[in-house]
């Protein structure tokens, strides 16, 4: 640490415009000795060497009292003190930039806090760097300059930046000279002499770019009426008073000061825009993006955007001179790095790790995995990051990294760690996600040929991880970046993609996220084509296929279900065969193509029966029933119906009978026999209840309002469809609840029941929106309709 004659040498010195050879020359001093005291490395020199700095820097008498105190082991002069000026009125706030634009509201709630707060009030605005923390406290100090007549002062705390931040006692000897004080040489009495210098004063303090609070605590007033201003990029809740977190600006602000830096006051709206966009809103970016512009009139500032649009070459755009966006994030990086604190320099590893992850929404699990650390600690170091505003946190456990700052994240993943460094990350993330993905799996049943393909260590990544609600609720938390997860790894790490992607049907299938499931099987879709493992391309053109059938593009799902069958066809693999088979049948069916169905589902029929595999026989036979129904060949649908039943008489096998039964209801529902469909759902409900299966059991009871409503038994309808929205809502299963809601605002609306009707859709709307469901199309175009 600096001593404070050290300080308030070189203060003094700068001050005086003077180098260290010309203060020798002035002073008879050595050029060495001044160096070696200003360094601090000699702490107190002779009272004669103090005399003759001071005569050449031609301090006053109360500069030169300091300045010996300061050289003082004894904390004072030798000499008598000179008498104290009278109290100074500074008037120190920095130039306030003429091109300041918008903030008008953070304007209003600051300016009106300060001079509204009885007693000292303290406002301390953070945020990260280059959001506009020092403009914002500049332009409100000037603002309310009239309320504090005895004056303004100002001082960088240097908290972020070249050199160690200020020490308090350096801080308060440059304050307390600042209003005429003689300052003493230790922390205690140097803060009691400024408090009571403001005791009784007007005054506005603005201490700008704090490092933590511990700096800023020793230099509030303690009464009076003066107003307090900190900004810096850590938290300062400690602090008490006015916490005012800095975001970005409204997109409209934002452009205005586009176009006023660039003094294009008339550049189109939308390029400007896109400019804003690509500096995610960030102050300093767009005022480096402007400077830009201005100092090129002829490029359009479309040209801009498209220069900015290269992610690799972003920062370099937006720096100008030794200044910019990379120079102000690199500082809280460095201060980071330069911390005792432990915590703080893994902060500086972990954010080079979170620049690996293409994921919009970053998650405590993924910093673990990452850092390979347990999550607790990992969340200790994510949330430090968050107080130096390196990172934002938009609720419990999730953290979101600014477009520009992962950019300056991916650069010093690319300096600190070797290639080997991010796939050995990147791996021990992808598997993390991968065993948790078949650990749901499990839970549900893999089915004969996933089970057959697993390799069982992909499990023993998820063993902490007790019960299928915590599987089910860690993959809920990472399901924004599950699709993005399998796109990245289809890039570095292939057979990792394959291995997520096959291994998430049954997830996907569980939330019915069928526009993530196809999307996720597009991406690892050339990995496996051609390839060598025949069972992983069967399984993933399945799945695209399925997934479009789900999502009702029935068209679209045929070409990779007959891929799908030549390829299990060539795997060997019965089961996958007679899967593929059966579900190209069912997808015939619903584009009317039934006869060329029938061959598909008869062949998936004598698999399952040859290979003894009952309950792919009786899908297959449940297909076969559906295409016979719509060919007008009631008996051999019926025939094939009980065929289904009587393979899953074994017990145990009750809620696949139910499945089967219920199924087999809709069929005769969407072909008008009501009185068979009314047996089946029936005999379906009957089931599940045996099974103990009451989602299920619920999803048939709404099934038996829609054949009600069919018939026009209202009030029948809506028993049945209530008494299932009871069981969902016990049981918390959300998809089931909208499900039911949307049913009986149909049964509303024929009614005539129209405000009951939308409510209910809305309802499920808000639903289906909450958890990006598929389904909310539909119900946005039954609100329209009505």
């Amino acid at each position: 640490m600096d001593s404070q004659f050290a300080a308030l040498l070189r203060r003094h010195r700068a001050a005086a415009g003077l180098t260290q050879d010309e203060l020798s020359e002035g002073s008879g001093v050595s050029v060495q000795a001044i160096s070696t005291l200003e360094r601090g490395t000699r702490r107190y020199p002779q009272l004669s060497t103090v005399d003759a700095l001071a005569e050449a820097l031609h301090l006053d008498a109360d500069q030169t009292a300091a300045l010996a105190a300061a050289a003082s082991r004894r904390g004072k002069s030798d000499k008598p003190a000179p008498k104290p000026s009278l109290a100074a009125s500074p008037r120190q706030l920095p130039f306030a930039s003429g091109d300041f634009t918008g903030r008008i509201r953070e304007m209003e709630l600051l300016t009106k806090y300060l001079t509204t707060s009885k007693g000292v009030s303290v406002t301390a605005i953070t945020g990260m760097g280059g959001i506009g923390k020092t403009t914002l406290a500049i332009h409100t100090a000037h603002q309310v300059a009239d309320h504090f007549p005895d004056g303004q002062l100002y001082l960088d705390l240097r908290g972020f930046g070249i050199g160690p931040p200020l020490e308090p006692l350096d801080a308060l000897t440059y304050l307390l000279e600042d209003l005429g004080e003689t300052p003493p040489v230790d922390l205690a009495t140097a803060t009691a002499r400024f408090r009571t210098a403001l005791a009784g004063r007007r005054l506005a303090l603005v201490l700008d770019n704090a490092s933590d609070q511990d700096q800023v605590r020793p230099l509030l007033p303690g009464s009076g009426g003066c107003a307090v201003i900190v900004t810096s990029r850590r938290s300062m809740a400690g602090l008490g008073g006015r916490q005012f977190q800095l975001g970005e600006p409204p997109l409209e602000e934002s452009i205005e000061m586009l176009r006023r830096i660039s003094e294009r006051p008339d550049a189109p709206e939308d390029e400007c825009a896109e400019v804003v966009r690509q500096c995610g809103g960030l102050p300093l970016a767009i005022r480096m993006a402007g400077a830009r512009l201005a100092s090129r009139p002829t490029w359009p500032v479309a040209h801009l955007a498209e220069r900015l649009a290269d992610g690799r070459r972003r920062l370099d755009e937006l720096q100008l001179d030794d200044s910019g966006v990379r120079a102000t994030l690199v500082l809280s990086i460095e201060q980071l790095a330069g911390s005792d604190d432990p915590i703080d320099v893994q902060a500086v590893t972990m954010f080079a790790l979170l620049g690996l992850s293409d994921s919009v929404d970053l998650t405590s699990a993924l910093a673990a995995a990452l850092s390979d650390s347990p999550e607790p600690e990992a969340v200790v170091v994510l949330e430090r990051l968050v107080d130096v505003h390196l990172l934002a946190t938009p609720g419990p456990g999730r953290y979101r990294l600014h477009d520009l700052v992962r950019v300056a994240a991916r650069e010093l993943a690319d300096q600190m760690l070797t290639e080997q460094d991010k796939a050995a990350a990147n791996t021990r993330w992808i598997r993390r996600v991968s065993a948790v993905v078949w650990k749901a799996s499990e839970y549900a049943g893999h089915g004969v040929t996933r089970d057959g393909w697993l390799d069982k260590e992909w499990l023993t990544g998820a063993l902490d991880l007790s019960c299928q609600d915590d599987v089910l609720s860690w993959l809920d938390n990472e399901r924004a970046n599950l699709v993005g997860i399998v796109q990245q790894a289809a890039v570095d790490q292939p057979s990792l993609a394959v291995q997520l992607a096959v291994g998430l049907n049954v997830y996907y299938a569980v939330r019915r996220a069928w526009l993530e499931w196809l999307q996720v099987n597009e991406a690892v879709l050339r990995l496996v084509s051609g390839g060598p493992d025949r069972i992983a391309e069967g399984l993933v053109l399945h799945d695209l296929g399925a997934a479009h059938a789900e999502l009702g593009q029935y068209e679209q799902a045929v070409a990779p279900l007959r891929r799908a069958v030549d390829t299990a066809d060539a795997s060997g693999d019965g089961n996958l065969q007679a899967l593929c088979l059966s579900s190209l049948s069912h997808v015939l069916e619903r584009t009317g193509r039934t006869t060329d169905g029938i061959p598909y589902a008869e062949r998936a029929r004598e698999i399952g029966l040859r290979l003894g595999i009952p309950p792919r026989a009786a899908w297959a036979c449940l297909a076969l029933g559906m295409l016979y129904l719509k060919t007008g060949m009631p008996k051999s649908a019926r025939r094939h119906f009980d065929e289904a039943m009587e393979l899953l008489v074994e017990p145990g096998l009750e809620k696949y009978r139910g499945m089967i039964a219920q199924n087999v209801g809709v069929a005769y529902r969407e072909a008008g026999q009501y009185d068979v469909a009314g047996e089946s759902l029936r005999e379906s409900l009957k089931l599940y209840r045996t099974a103990g299966a009451a989602i299920p059991e619920a999803e048939v009871l709404n099934e038996l309002g829609r054949l009600r409503l069919a018939e026009g038994r209202y009030e029948e309808a809506i028993a049945a469809q209530s008494e299932g929205l009871a069981i969902a809502g016990q049981y918390g299963d959300w998809l089931v609840e909208a499900d039911i809601r949307k049913s009986l605002g149909e049964v509303h609306h024929a009614q005539g029941h129209l405000p009951e009707a939308r409510r209910e859709w809305r309802i499920a709307l808000s639903i289906h929106e909450q958890h990006d469901a598929h389904g909310a199309a539909a119900l946005h175009q039954l609100l329209r309709s009505t």
